[in-house]
C-alpha cells in the first residue's frame, strides 16, 4: 500500500501544480493510480478471505483427526482393560481348581495312611488268628457290609421322600397363600401368581472385599423372597449357608463362599454344588440368572477390591 500512496501523492502534487498538458497527464496517472490502487485492495481482501477458509478447513481436519485418534485410543484401552479383567477371571478360576486340587489331594493322602494303618493293624490281626476264627470274622464282615448298604438305601429313600414332601408341601402351602390373596383382593387373575413348577430364579451379585468372596442373592419374583439360602457339593455336603437375617423376609440373602464356589459362579459352571433356598421352613432348588459377561469394577494398576454387579 506504501507505493500506491507515494505515486498518489505524487500525481496529485503535479495535478495541482502544474499546467497545461502536464496538469492533464499528471490528472490521468492520479485517476489511474486510484483505480490501481482500488484494485490491489480488492484483491488483498480477496485473497487475506481464501487464506482465512484455508486456514479453518486445515483447524477442521486437524481438530477431526486428532477426535479420531484420541477415540481409537480409547478404545484400544477399553480392550486392553476387558482384555485384563478376563485374564484375571481366569486366574482365579484356575487357582480355584489348583486350591479345590490341593485340599483333594491333601485328603486322598490322609485316607491312604489311615488306609495303610487299618490294613497293617487288621494284617497283625489275621495273623493273630486261626482259620475258625478267620471264617467267623469273614460272615461277620459281611453281615455288616450288607447291614451297611440296607442301611444306605433306606436313608436314601427317605431323603428322596422327605424333599419330595417339603416340595409338595412348599407348592401347597404357595396355593393356599395365592387362594387367600386372591380371595381378599377381590378375585384377582391367578395368571400373575401362579406357582412356579421349576427351580426359582435368583437375581445375583458377586462381591470381592479383598480377603474372601460374597455372594448376593434376590429372587426376580416379588411374590417369592427367600429367607436363607445354602450351597451344597455333588455330595450333599454344605458348602457354605447364609446366616440367620433378622428380618422375617429379607429382600437378599448374603453368602460368604469359597474360592471354588466363586470360580463357579462367574464360570457359570455349577455341576459339582447345588443351589437351594428356604421358602416357608422348607428347601427348594434355586438357580441364578444366567447373563452375559458382567462390568467388573477393578481398579486396573493396583486393585484394593472389586465387585461383580449385574
Amino acid at each position: 500500500m506504501v507505493p500506491w500512496l507515494v505515486s498518489l501523492a505524487v500525481f496529485g502534487v503535479g495535478a495541482v501544480g502544474l499546467d497545461g498538458l502536464e496538469r492533464a497527464l499528471a490528472v490521468g496517472a492520479f485517476s489511474a493510480s486510484c483505480l490501481g490502487a482500488l484494485l490491489s485492495v480488492a484483491q488483498l481482501r480477496l485473497a487475506v478471505s481464501s487464506m482465512r477458509g484455508w486456514m479453518g478447513q486445515r483447524e477442521s481436519a486437524l481438530s477431526t483427526f486428532a477426535d479420531d485418534r484420541a477415540a481409537a485410543v480409547a478404545r484400544q484401552f477399553q480392550w486392553a482393560v476387558e482384555e485384563l479383567v478376563s485374564v484375571r477371571a481366569e486366574l482365579r478360576k484356575t487357582e480355584g481348581l489348583r486350591a479345590d486340587a490341593e485340599g483333594r489331594a491333601a485328603s486322598a493322602a490322609e485316607e491312604a495312611r489311615r488306609h495303610a494303618t487299618d490294613l497293617r493293624v487288621a494284617r497283625e490281626h489275621l495273623g493273630a488268628l486261626d482259620a475258625s476264627e478267620l471264617d467267623l470274622l469273614r460272615e461277620k464282615l459281611q453281615q455288616v457290609e450288607q447291614a451297611f448298604q440296607e442301611e444306605e438305601r433306606d436313608r436314601r429313600n427317605t431323603e428322596r421322600r422327605a424333599r419330595a414332601a417339603e416340595q409338595r408341601v412348599a407348592a401347597l402351602t404357595r396355593t393356599l397363600r395365592l387362594v387367600a390373596n386372591t380371595v381378599s383382593s377381590g378375585g384377582e387373575t391367578l395368571a400373575s401368581g401362579a406357582t412356579p413348577s421349576g427351580p426359582l430364579t435368583l437375581d445375583w451379585t458377586l462381591e470381592y472385599d479383598g480377603s474372601a468372596h460374597s455372594l448376593r442373592v434376590r429372587s426376580t419374583s416379588p411374590q417369592t423372597r427367600p429367607s436363607k439360602a445354602r450351597i451344597l457339593d455333588a455330595t450333599g455336603r454344605p458348602v457354605a449357608e447364609s446366616v440367620n437375617a433378622r428380618q422375617r423376609r429379607p429382600a437378599q440373602v448374603v453368602l460368604r463362599i469359597p474360592q471354588s464356589v466363586a470360580a463357579a459362579v462367574e464360570s457359570g459352571d455349577w455341576s459339582a454344588f447345588r443351589l437351594e433356598v428356604e421358602m416357608d421352613e422348607v428347601w427348594l432348588g434355586a438357580v441364578l440368572v444366567d447373563r452375559a459377561q458382567p462390568v467388573v469394577d477393578v481398579e486396573v494398576m493396583q486393585p484394593r477390591a472389586f465387585r461383580v454387579v449385574s
